[in-house]
């Protein structure tokens, strides 16, 4: 197993055995701060300013070949036991995942349950003709995932941080999925005039459409206590006063 974990600067967490930190926009950071980056082997990772964490994602499809389950982290946001906890050594461990996983499909963050419908929570970080120009792709790539996406977009709840564990075959058919309707909506959507969180449309795509992809496709997911490193117990109770998706906090579901 090896749960990649995702970093732009120099993180301040020791990893626990089965994990290792990926380098993000490593082609045009100029930066050198860990062996393992995303610009290496077959690669995207000059569209990481779009893509976001979906360049690590990419990585691990295209080059990963040697462990059985994959998943992805981030240098700040890690599944754990506890979201209290004050030690990386709590982290999903290999056997705790073969155990999550011997029943199920993947696992992810529990559902971000909004106070609007995911379309309108989505406005905020991506704007209504670019979700207009994803549906029409989904139409075009993948019609029978239609009536999932428009089910998510008028529900209330959907999964965020695009975190996910699974085995790597399993995580291999959903990369070739998502990848497949992201490369055909790319050329579409013209981002001049757009601000640097704007130009993160990809990212913030990605988010629900792992909703989609799990929900089409039956998926029995775990979904998992997210820990946010070095955040105090302060802190995070105030995060989630402001409903903020960073702490998406749920109890094992076995």
């Amino acid at each position: 197993m090896k749960i990649y974990v995702v970093a732009h600067q120099k993180a301040e967490a020791t990893l626990p055995p089965d994990y290792e930190y990926i380098q993000v926009n490593a082609a045009t950071s100029g930066k050198d701060i860990y062996p393992l980056k995303d610009n290496s082997g077959d690669n995207i990772s000059v569209k990481n300013f779009s893509f976001c964490e979906l360049t690590a994602l990419y990585w691990i499809w295209k080059n990963d070949t040697s462990n059985d389950i994959v998943g992805l982290s981030h240098y700040r946001r890690f599944f754990a036991h506890s979201r209290l906890t004050s030690s990386t050594n709590d982290l999903l461990n290999a056997k705790d995942v073969c155990r999550l996983l011997k029943n199920n499909d993947f696992i992810s963050s529990r559902p971000y349950k909004t106070s609007s419908t995911v379309y309108e929570h989505m406005t905020r970080d991506v704007s209504e003709h670019d979700i207009a120009l994803l549906r029409g792709t989904i139409a075009e790539v993948c019609p029978d995932y239609l009536s999932s996406f428009d089910s998510v977009m008028q529900s209330r709840q959907t999964y965020l941080l695009n975190m996910i564990i699974g085995r790597k075959n399993e995580v291999d058919k959903y990369c070739q999925w998502l990848f497949d309707i992201l490369f055909s909506l790319e050329p579409k959507i013209d981002m001049t005039g757009y601000t640097t969180q704007q130009k993160r449309v990809f990212g913030y795509m990605a988010e629900r459409l792992q909703t989609v992809y799990l929900l089409h496709n039956n998926c029995h997911v775990v979904e998992c206590v997210v820990y946010l490193y070095g955040v105090s117990k302060l802190s995070i109770a105030w995060d989630k006063l402001k409903r903020m998706p960073s702490i998406i906090l749920s109890k094992f579901k076995n």
